[in-house]
């Protein structure tokens, strides 16, 4: 997962070199612009890079057009800040120009003033979440569709192109274990993408309570579980990022016993001198047949 360098092609240079070590995915954030007045809610001070976040979508669709084979997403993305109408059209073509790559990680979204200063209502953030979520899965899998919700209303209508994944893209929901979170995750999500923050040390009880909740909901099979590593918000040397590694490596079986697919590593771009040997790092923890 990326943290923002000078400029979003840096991004795409990164993908590329992350392709050719075998590395699974590259990830972007979302926010649309940083209020100043800003309190952030799980840091004392806000990182400085959350001003300077490009487009996760543009900057994807740029990662596309240099790679073949890594998949791509947002971590996380903010839905409920969008217009589902042309947001499904962005993501079903972010799909079909990477030939099928993309993952939709998505959040309710953590600071207010954000969400206000996007005509949202924070006391409604989850609901309308909901609404713009399912409308644009809708839109994706369903040659006509509609809505006609609390928050988002729009008359019977096609929307093209379709995403090439089947059905769509895999929706993924960071979230705390909550009983409401969950209870959206299983009626219209696929996957689980928590930070290691969020899951702390009762991941395996909230894992249990996840299943209990897509049981529930009758789904088949199992959510898919995505963790994310999100420790790393300034510049650090080579040494406390190997060392922070290391200790990632050594969460890897537990991970893996809980039936997570995929840890998403922090990465720091606040330089380019030394991203090649960082991304060597990362690809240490690849598991290789």
């Amino acid at each position: 997962m990326t943290t923002p360098w000078e400029h979003p092609a840096d991004v795409a240079r990164v993908a590329q070199s992350a392709e050719v070590r075998g590395i699974e995915s590259i990830w972007v954030g979302e926010h649309s612009h940083l209020p100043v007045a800003t309190e952030h809610a799980f840091s004392a001070d806000t990182p400085e890079f959350y001003r300077r976040l490009p487009d996760p979508y543009v900057t994807l669709a740029a990662v596309a057009t240099v790679t073949t084979t890594i998949r791509i997403g947002t971590a996380i993305s903010l839905p409920a800040e969008h217009d589902p109408l042309p947001l499904a059209k962005t993501l079903a073509t972010l799909d079909l120009l990477s030939g099928g790559r993309f993952e939709w990680g998505t959040g309710y979204g953590w600071n207010r003033l954000e969400l206000v200063n996007r005509g949202v209502d924070p006391r409604h953030r989850m609901s309308r979440y909901a609404e713009v979520v399912r409308a644009v899965r809708d839109l994706w899998t369903c040659e006509i569709a509609s809505a006609k919700g609390d928050h988002v209303r729009f008359s019977e209508s096609w929307s093209w192109p379709k995403p090439v994944q089947q059905p769509h893209p895999p929706i993924l929901l960071g979230c705390r274990a909550a009983p409401r979170a969950f209870g959206q995750l299983a009626a219209f999500c696929d996957g689980w993408m928590p930070s290691l923050t969020q899951a702390g040390e009762g991941l395996e009880a909230d894992v249990a309570e996840l299943r209990n909740a897509w049981d529930a909901a009758g789904r088949v099979g199992a959510p898919r579980i995505t963790l994310i590593d999100s420790g790393f918000w300034a510049d650090i040397d080579m040494d406390k990022f190997y060392r922070r590694i290391t200790r990632l490596s050594e969460l890897v079986p537990r991970l893996a016993d809980l039936g997570a697919e995929r840890l998403i590593v922090g990465m720091p771009m606040f330089r380019l001198d030394d991203v090649e040997q960082k991304l060597d790092v990362i690809a240490g923890l690849v598991p290789r047949s």
